[in-house]
């Protein structure tokens, strides 16, 4: 069997490590960014919320989101294979949607939503998504996380804003199962590339001292 160089496996350990350093576990959440920073009193903001499907037997069919009080002018884009539902007003704030489409797997869909108007006097902007899935259940994203706690199961797509105090932006650090795996992964694929990525040094340290002998 011909075995690689060590420069080509120190290559394809590095490669490897990065690989599981960035993967996402199947848990991903529902969550929202801007374009760009959005401050409280901005106008014309436009939003994506990635959706995750998150049932193997099962896949997404239909997605709400509802918008806290005081944001003024909800709009849904399109999406390909989806169908954009009218604005809806209802007691805690306006409401976009889509149906007609379909997630599977493990894979997400990005909702673009847009709005006219950010409330001033806030620092965030929590939405409630609802996730509709072919077998009849509907998973509502609208849990809080608090700083230094444990993530919610369902927690909900929160856009913090421009400005926002440092205590604010830590509640929206992940510190659950996602953080916690992420970190074991880096700390294994470290642990690898130390144990694996030494003899692989040595070897090419004596393959050069050879080299040079002879």
């Amino acid at each position: 069997m011909k075995l690689l160089s060590p420069a080509r496996t120190a290559a394809a350990l590095i490669t490897a490590g990065l690989l599981l350093a960035t993967a996402t576990p199947a848990w991903a959440h529902v969550h929202v960014h801007a374009d760009q920073a959005v401050a409280p009193g901005a106008t014309d903001v436009r939003m994506t919320f990635h959706v995750p499907n998150e049932k193997a037997s099962a896949r997404t069919v239909g997605v709400r989101i509802e918008a806290p009080e005081g944001v003024r002018g909800l709009r849904a884009e399109q999406v390909t294979g989806w169908t954009a539902e009218p604005a809806t007003s209802g007691a805690a704030g306006r409401t976009v949607g889509w149906s007609g489409g379909a997630i599977t797997g493990e894979n997400g869909v990005d909702f673009v939503v847009h709005l006219d108007r950010v409330p001033t006097g806030v620092s965030e902007l929590a939405f409630v998504a609802r996730q509709r899935y072919d077998d009849g259940e509907v998973v509502t994203w609208d849990q809080k996380a608090v700083a230094g706690q444990p993530e919610p199961e369902h927690p909900a797509p929160v856009l913090s804003l421009a400005g926002a105090s440092a205590a604010d932006a830590a509640a929206h650090v992940p510190t659950g199962p996602d953080a916690a795996w992420k970190a074991a992964v880096v700390c294994g694929v470290l642990l690898v590339l130390a144990a694996v990525g030494l003899p692989v040094a040595r070897s090419a340290a004596r393959r050069r001292r050879g080299t040079t002998a002879s």
